[in-house]
């Protein structure tokens, strides 16, 4: 047990606390960007750096081995803080809501069916001492489509055998329709500050907002052209906006009278639809979900479940596998199920 007092502070921030880099800066920036209705901002996503087997790790430092057996109350915020942030503890009082989003890594060293099914077990409530959401085999697994609506993602799973992660990584770098079009943001701040020495960041973000905004072909050259003023040297803004015309078209949301955001939410229902569909079949052995019963599916789910599930078919070093499976992509229809109806 710990004795720590701190700090009464207002209750009301969501706290989302994430693995590393990939899940803050690219999957939940580009989620919050495509649901404006979901009210959490950035600084409300803490990275822990690590993985879930070291999160254990450090509740049983903090409480004890028997901490699951003896229901302890977990006050992640403040296990998490002290470790990372110990001049600024926080507390779980300080939030409203508690998400985690870890992934499965089973090759990992540390990996431990009995840690894992523990963390899943206690952390099942955000509005408790947290809810967790397990990846499997890992945070890229929400890209893990080779296209849209794609009938294989039933069936995709992965050998253990495939190890270590980076192995994963690239397969779904190869597989995946969605890489180009998630990283599409980041790629025109990269062309401009890389390639045409852009150092400006507002500068850029002003410019990469009005291209992801462009909706119709007819208004695409102009709005580039406009975007580029003042922002690229003169010389260079023929070569920059025939670069930004041609990927614009080749994303494909403008033929679509869509905005790059509303492209991507419109894809972001599509992978969420996948990922509940897959859920229920690896639970229940029923892929296909009947439009009327979407939500009542989604509520049926259990997380802990598909872990014991996933632990078994996983067991075998040789012949063992792992459903490729993201239930992180869940937050949106957990936060507001009407998001993923509209």
């Amino acid at each position: 047990m710990n004795n720590y007092q701190g700090e009464v502070r207002k209750r009301g921030q969501n706290l989302l606390i994430v693995e590393g880099y990939h899940e803050k800066n690219k999957l939940f920036w580009l989620i919050f960007e495509c649901f404006p209705e979901i009210n959490i901002n950035m600084d409300e996503i803490w990275i822990y750096g690590t993985n879930i087997y070291q999160l254990y790790d450090d509740i049983v430092k903090e409480y004890g081995e028997e901490w699951e057996k003896e229901n302890e109350d977990i006050d992640l915020p403040f296990v998490i803080s002290k470790k990372r942030y110990p001049d600024k503890l926080r507390y779980k009082k300080d939030f409203t809501n508690i998400v985690l989003v870890f992934d499965y890594e089973r090759h990992d060293t540390n990996f431990s069916e009995e840690k894992i099914l523990e963390m899943q077990r206690c952390f099942v409530d955000a509005t408790d001492m947290g809810k967790l959401y397990i990846n499997y085999p890992m945070i890229e697994s929400y890209r893990h489509l080779c296209q849209l609506p794609d009938d294989d993602f039933a069936e995709r799973k992965i050998p253990v055998s495939l190890q270590p992660g980076k192995e994963y990584k690239a397969l779904v770098e190869q597989e995946t329709i969605l890489g180009s079009k998630i990283d599409f943001p980041h790629r025109i701040d990269d062309l401009l500050e890389k390639h045409f020495e852009v150092s400006d960041v507002e500068k850029r973000k002003k410019c990469c907002n009005e291209i992801l905004e462009i909706s119709s072909v007819s208004s695409m050259e102009n709005v580039i052209d406009n975007a580029l003023q003042g922002v690229v040297a003169g010389h260079t803004l023929p070569t920059v906006k025939y670069q930004l015309i041609d990927w614009v078209t080749k994303q494909g949301y403008v033929h679509t009278n869509q905005t790059y955001w509303e492209y991507m939410r419109d894809i972001f229902k599509q992978v969420i639809y996948h990922n509940i569909s897959k859920a229920n079949r690896i639970q229940y052995e029923q892929y296909q979900i009947p439009e009327n019963k979407y939500k009542e599916y989604f509520e049926r789910l259990d997380l802990t479940e598909i872990l014991k599930v996933q632990n078994f078919v996983s067991k075998d070093s040789a012949i063992g596998f792992i459903w490729v499976l993201n239930t992180c992509i869940y937050f949106i229809a957990e936060y507001n199920f009407r998001l993923v109806m509209d």
